[in-house]
Order: structure tokens, then sequence, then C-alpha cells
């Protein structure tokens, strides 16, 4: 019998072994080789090919020292400054603008990009961890960012537009009646000031739809607000921000408007064949299941005995619905439910794909 027990115990320590290493491996090494290997097989130059044939697969980051930040993005985004990426698929894709005047030497990437800079997952560094509020910074949620250094002086209204839609909003709710922010409004309610860096924009959205589901003894009304008054006013709320995630290095902050004539950068167009030598770029599996944490859906909806009150329990959400819904609906909630308000997530295909299995298994 103690045989069989110990023949156990070394199984279970093996399986629990697995399971620690393959939540935790990281994707950058394979990334790492695909570049390098791929600048290699394309160098124009001897020289060029020694150098790609000679890199270490390391983790790759910089220490901004003004900024007081450690940024590890480039570990996994090595073709930001490199044009012969341009049409390849993320994280090997070329940056599509402001380079120039924003180097990821001075400026790292989490400032103007958000999410995690000390992360070596892509789940950590852009969805965040449990319990994480550095959340990648999509769509219109980078005004935020690009508002900390520019203002809305500086900026265009189509590059700052949500940030002072959002302000207007709250000055319209009277919302520093209970509020304070910088010192100014009530004290019913908590005090916003560095909102911003307390809270992720998933937090903040769901607490305007039900303040009660995310925090039990809330006095804070349920505003009758559209699906973009609550997009506004988590976009200016996100500007508020304290210790090293607020900029106040005078160095840093705009002081002249944009040039005339200037526009919003370009999209980058949709990665249409790799260039010869990077055919084997591994593109990483999504666990459903991970990504339904990540993501922030547990923050509005309950499966089992977890999750939050702001959305539908979920836990037989695979009898009422198709998974070709559940698909269409991750890519833009808007076009199944109009009226409803679920934000959009800009989840990739993959992690669309990944949520879609993990919902259908919720019978």
């Amino acid at each position: 019998m103690g045989k069989w027990l110990a023949i156990l115990s070394l199984v279970l320590t093996a399986v629990l072994a697995l399971v620690i290493w393959d939540s935790r491996r990281q994707e950058f090494p394979a990334y790492q080789k695909a570049y390098f290997g791929a600048v290699a097989a394309n160098a124009p130059t001897q020289l060029l090919r020694q150098w790609a044939q000679s890199q270490r697969i390391e983790i790759k980051q910089q220490f901004l020292g003004e900024l007081r930040r450690l940024d590890r993005c480039q570990t996994c985004h090595l073709a930001v400054d490199n044009p012969a990426f341009r049409d390849v698929a993320e994280p090997l894709r070329t940056h599509p603008g402001l380079l120039d005047s924003h180097p990821p030497e001075r400026f790292g990437c989490v400032s103007c990009h958000g999410g995690e800079g000390l992360a070596l997952t892509t789940l950590a560094g852009h969805e965040g961890a449990e319990g994480q509020t550095k959340r990648l910074l999509k769509g219109e949620y980078m005004q935020a960012a690009c508002f900390q250094c520019h203002g809305e002086k500086t900026l265009p209204l189509e590059a700052s537009g949500a940030v002072v839609r959002g302000r207007q909003l709250v000055n319209q709710k009277m919302c520093l009646r209970c509020h304070q922010i910088g010192g100014k409004g009530g004290n019913e309610g908590p005090d916003l000031t560095v909102v911003g860096s307390r809270r992720d924009s998933v937090w903040i959205y769901a607490h305007f739809i039900n303040p009660q589901a995310m925090n039990l003894v809330s006095t804070m009304p349920r505003f009758p607000l559209s699906r973009d008054d609550i997009k506004y006013l988590t976009t200016f709320l996100l500007t508020l921000r304290g210790g090293t995630d607020r900029i106040t290095d005078t160095r840093y902050i705009a002081s002249k408007s944009a040039e005339p004539g200037w526009r919003w950068p370009e999209k980058l167009p949709e990665p249409k064949a790799p260039p010869p030598g990077i055919d084997g770029l591994p593109r990483f599996d999504y666990d459903g299941k991970d990504l339904f944490s990540g993501t922030g859906c547990k923050t509005c909806h309950t499966v089992g005995q977890e999750g939050g009150e702001v959305g539908p329990v979920l836990n037989h959400i695979a009898r009422k619905y198709d998974r070709d819904v559940f698909v269409r609906l991750l890519r833009n909630p808007a076009d199944v439910f109009p009226q409803g308000q679920m934000p959009q997530l800009f989840l990739n295909e993959k992690q669309i794909q990944a949520l879609a299995d993990y919902l259908m298994t919720l019978r």
C-alpha cells in the first residue's frame, strides 16, 4: 500500500509541476529566435548577418530613469523600428508611427500603450493578471495616455475628444458633489484624484453600469448613461494617475501644439504574407478560461460561484446561444446587443476563438 501511495505522490507532484510550468511558460524565446533568424536570412550584408546570428535569447529591458520605470515590452516587440517587418503579424511588426518623436529608449512603451512593463507573457502584459490594474490601453482609451503629456491644447480633437467629453460629463452629472479630484469636491464618495492608478478600464466601466455590483455599500446612483458616455467617462478617469504612473518631468510635457495638418497616424495594414525567413513565426494558443479572468470578464459576469454581478450569470449560457453569437459578441458587442452596455474589449482573433470555445463549455 505504501509503495502505491509513494508512486501516486510522485505522479501528482509531476503533474503539478507540469501545470505550473505550462501556466508560467513565456513566449519570448520563440519570438526572438524567429526574429533574429529572419534578420539573418534576409541580411543585405555579412556584418548584419553576423550580428543577428550572435544575438542571445534573453530578456530585453530598458530602464527609463527619468520616468522611474522599467520596460520589458521589446523582449517580444523586437521589430518596432525595423521597416522590413511592416507586414508581419504582432508581436514582430513595425510600429505604425511616432517613434521619431517618441523614441522607445526614452519613453518606453507603457507610457503610451499602458499595460504591465515588467511582464514577460502576453496575458500578464496586455490583459492584466488577477488583481492587476495595468491593462493595455486600446482604441479611444489610448487618449488617456496621450493626454498626460499633451493635454487638450496640444492635441487635435480626434486625439483628445474622448477625454474632453468625459470631463464634460463629470461636470454635467455633478460628480464633484460627492467625489474629490485634486482636492476639490465633496466627501460622500471616494477620492478620484488617482483612480486611474487604482482601477483599470474594465472595472471603471463596470462600476458606471452598476455601482452596487462592484461595491455592495456604494451609495452612488445608477445614472442613465449610454455606452459611449460610459466610455468617455472611463477614458477621462484613466487620466487621473499618481505615483510612478503619473508623468511629472516637464521634459516630457508637450509645450506646443501639433503642426498644422497633423493627423492621427494611420493604422498599419493587416499583415498579408510574412517576409522570407519568417514563415515559422510561432503563434501561441490561448486558454479561454485564463482569458476569461485576464480580460476582465469576471469583473462583470459570474461563472460558478465566482465573479461580478454587473452582467448576466454565465453558468449555462451555452444552452441559450450558439458559438457564432459568442464570436460576434466578442468582436463587437454592439452588433449583438445594440442597447447593451458591454464594452469593446479589442480582442484579437485567436483570443475571440479561445473565449468562444470556453463559453461553449458553460452548459
